[in-house]
């Protein structure tokens, strides 16, 4: 009961620190509220303007879209907060620390867009906003760490609050590319600790704020800005195991140099036509050459017609060409020895 009281007292004190109109104040902890990683990733986002647009006066409305306030929230420990204004929020927002940060929201609420009020009454309908607005989501920072690389295992959760292990990079980008799974399915939250390498160092993540922090770090590291460009390489790991990397500079980001580096085993891949559409897909128009022509095809159909699906090799593609990955990014692929290894990674 006293740090309860010590809570609501620090939160009076921060409010006494806003004006009127953002008199932020705790309410009954009944009051239904849902963890969302689209509202962590909106308060990211956020964060990254204070200190830019987010203290001079222009509102939110650098983050594509306005809270209509009072908006009702919880942190990590189940205190719930009704917000009042956005300096409010930017007030609690400077306050949170790894042990106490705001972690749910409750549905519906409403939003403005430009002149455009919106209300939204879930989950799926607030990350298919988060998304619309391009603000960088889990599933990308994930799936493409500029200096970190995940340690296999970990599970995460997903829309139906099943929890999924994930023991490579094929099922990781399983995951996001599978035929099976809704183009709209992203990942709810993680199964904590989970743990990164960087600079040959292991560090962990123990909460989603502590997780999307390190992300945060990773983007001001200047020194592993990468490439989208598949060109993989392969290293030891130092305990038996090999780690593939998208391109050079991601391995050199998560701290490994040359020496480390090995064969891949690039080889030919297997059933090209059947992993079309289904395992991968590709960004038409693409070239091909046939029979000394160089043909402009369009779809999957048109493609396959000029595929010979007796021998295990590609189509004799005119590089480079676009490859979907996940439903929320593509690379770039540039060789047939880079799709053939991006088919083995990813579809064995």
């Amino acid at each position: 009961m006293k740090k309860i009281k010590s809570l609501f007292l620090l939160l009076a004190v921060m409010a006494l620190t806003l004006s009127s109109c953002a008199d932020e104040s705790p309410v009954n902890n009944t009051t239904n509220t849902d963890a969302s990683i689209s509202l962590r990733t909106t308060l990211r986002q956020i964060k990254k303007t204070i200190g830019t647009a987010g203290r001079d006066g222009s509102g939110d409305q650098a983050t594509c879209f306005n809270f209509v306030y009072p908006i009702t929230l919880s942190y990590n420990n189940g205190t719930v907060i009704e917000v009042n204004s956005y300096d409010g929020l930017i007030a609690l927002l400077e306050a949170e620390t790894e042990n106490f940060y705001l972690e749910g929201i409750q549905f519906p609420f409403q939003v403005q867009e430009e002149m455009t009020i919106t209300t939204i009454n879930n989950e799926d309908e607030f990350m298919a906003l988060v998304q619309s607005c391009g603000f960088d989501t889990i599933d990308e920072d994930i799936y493409v760490f500029n200096c970190y690389q995940a340690v296999y295992p970990f599970s995460v959760i997903n829309q139906d609050n099943q929890t999924i292990v994930i023991n490579n990079e094929t099922d990781l980008y399983n995951l996001f590319a599978s035929p099976n799974s809704n183009s709209d399915d992203y990942i709810v939250d993680f199964v904590y600790p989970i743990s990164l390498i960087k600079d040959n160092q292991t560090v962990q993540a123990n909460n989603i704020y502590e997780l999307f922090d390190l992300m945060d770090q990773c983007e001001g590291d200047t020194d592993c800005i990468c490439t989208a460009d598949y060109n993989p390489v392969c290293v030891n790991d130092g305990m038996g195991g090999v780690i593939t990397f998208g391109n050079q500079c991601l391995a050199t980001c998560a701290g490994y140099t040359e020496a480390d580096f090995v064969d891949c085993g690039i080889i030919s891949p297997a059933n090209f036509g059947g992993l079309l559409g289904t395992c991968f897909q590709l960004s038409y128009p693409v070239q091909v050459a046939y029979q000394g022509a160089l043909v402009t095809v369009n779809n999957d159909g048109e493609l396959l017609q000029y595929y010979d699906a007796s021998v295990e090799q590609l189509p004799d593609f005119h590089y480079p060409v676009q490859v979907i990955d996940t439903p929320v990014s593509s690379i770039s692929i540039t060789s047939a020895a880079q799709f053939s290894q991006f088919i083995n990674t990813h579809c064995n």
